[in-house]
């Protein structure tokens, strides 16, 4: 098992990205796949994707983001990346269930976006969750769930 102790910089930086891409080139780059929740987090244990073992123990002034650098040696690299977001996808009935709704997802400190007439909600827990706190709006007709196409 690795100890990762500290975030080494980002992808992007200059003095960072020449190693990376050399290491990529000879296969030797290990991804460490964060959704937004666990990007949050300090202290975990996790696999890469090639299934090193690792333990996290950041310090708190610390964030991991997508392109963190968390491992560079000569032969291997340890990077972040972050999963893909899963999206509810909810279209309001008329304006009042939409100012209801937004309202709604606001107290509950949901992540949301908003795409035309359309609400989009961040699923950072399972899906089921978020269907049985919006069971209201689904029974008295206020919303309709949408196909994430």
């Amino acid at each position: 098992m690795i100890q990762i102790n500290e975030v080494l910089g980002h992808s992007h930086d200059s003095k960072l990205s020449g190693q990376l891409h050399d290491l990529s080139h000879q296969n030797q780059v290990e991804y460490i796949v964060l959704d937004y929740a666990n990007l949050q987090r300090r202290r975990f244990r996790t696999k890469t994707d090639k299934g090193t073992d690792c333990a996290i123990a950041i310090s708190r002034e610390k964030k991991l983001s997508n392109g963190a650098v968390l491992l560079l040696e000569n032969n291997r690299a340890i990077v972040v990346k972050m999963a893909k977001d899963q999206w509810l996808s909810l279209k309001p009935k008329d304006l009042s269930s939409a100012i209801e709704l937004g309202y709604f997802a606001g107290n509950m400190h949901w992540r949301v976006k908003f795409e035309k007439e359309r609400l989009d909600i961040a699923l950072e827990s399972p899906e089921e969750i978020y269907l049985e706190r919006l069971k209201g709006f689904f029974n008295k007709n206020k919303i309709t769930r949408l196909n994430n196409d």
